[in-house]
């Protein structure tokens, strides 16, 4: 998807979005609070200055009784676009993002090219920069996707889009925000297991918590 699509899309979500917040009759904070991110973060997305994402498209719609699917499909016809391909990019370049957030590889994209390259060489197969560019904007073929979950470790077909498990894909989306927000402390592993008997909202409970830590020992941004 070109990046004037993409955008064509974000803001189609962002009015979509207004629209079942309109019949849901629910204010900004309330809708926030269901959802479990910021009233702050929601405005942001509703005014279009930030993309939503997977996660939080789903858990937005649960809140205003919307179906997540039947509103992208709807912004995808305010946008001028084809549904199923346009969706699906957008899925599967959020999903590859926040897999190579939790890795630690997205701050330098290069560098994590390499190290990908270098790793998926060790098995025989090649990755050339312009497939790598594709895998980040959800448009890599899928045995690339498959060699790059094994190397990222996550699910093949949550890091393809060709499964559409709601519950699976916010667990993996949890654990892997979770493992993200770890490795900002200095813990570089986290064994999934260990987070097989929580639910997604507790998951993202812990990982809001370590975010707010974080912030403490920071400070104040200059």
């Amino acid at each position: 998807m070109s990046e004037t699509s993409a955008k064509a899309l974000h803001e189609a979500l962002a009015a979509e979005l207004r629209a079942s917040q309109g019949v849901a009759q629910l204010n900004v904070r309330a809708w926030a609070e269901q959802s479990l991110i910021t009233h702050d973060t929601l405005y942001r997305v509703l005014n279009g200055k930030r993309p939503v994402t997977v996660i939080e498209l789903v858990t937005l719609c649960r809140a205003t009784g919307d179906d997540p699917l039947d509103l992208i499909a709807r912004a995808a016809k305010r946008a001028g676009l084809a549904l199923a391909d346009d969706v699906d990019e957008i899925v599967r370049a959020d999903r590859a993002r926040l897999a190579l957030e939790a890795a630690g590889l997205y701050g330098d994209l290069d560098d994590a090219y390499s190290t990908a390259r270098t790793a998926l060489g060790k098995s025989g197969q090649l990755l050339s920069l312009r497939e790598w560019r594709a895998f980040l904007d959800g448009a890599g073929a899928h045995t690339l996707v498959v060699a790059l979950a094994e190397f990222l470790q996550v699910p093949a077909d949550y890091l393809s889009g060709r499964v559409f498990d709601e519950e699976r894909d916010q667990r993996i989306d949890a654990q892997l925000r979770l493992a993200r927000s770890m490795r900002a402390l200095g813990v570089t592993k986290l064994a999934a297991r260990s987070l097989d008997d929580l639910a997604p909202e507790e998951i993202a409970t812990v990982e809001s918590a370590i975010r707010t830590l974080i912030a403490k020992e920071e400070g104040p941004r200059p």
